[in-house]
């Protein structure tokens, strides 16, 4: 009896850090790496010189448009 009480104690004490390594940590699945952290950064720097440009060429587009809009109402007034 007491032989089957001692093994199934090792057994138990063998077995849990397989099970607790098995499980997963949520601390560690939020927590980005270096890597990640860089890719992340150097992707929207990236975005950031293809957008701003973009946006700048369209606020030009728009006043341009508008002078030519106030041109026409001022030779239509004349």
């Amino acid at each position: 009896m007491k032989k089957i009480l001692l093994c199934i104690a090792v057994t138990l004490v063998m077995c849990s850090p397989l099970l607790l390594s098995c499980s997963k940590s949520e601390e560690t699945e939020k927590e980005k790496g270096a890597i990640d952290r860089m890719t992340d950064k150097a992707a929207k720097e990236m975005t950031d010189r293809i957008t701003v440009p973009l946006k700048k060429a369209r606020e030009t587009k728009e006043l341009v448009e508008k002078n030519y809009r106030d041109m026409e109402e001022n030779l239509e007034k004349q």
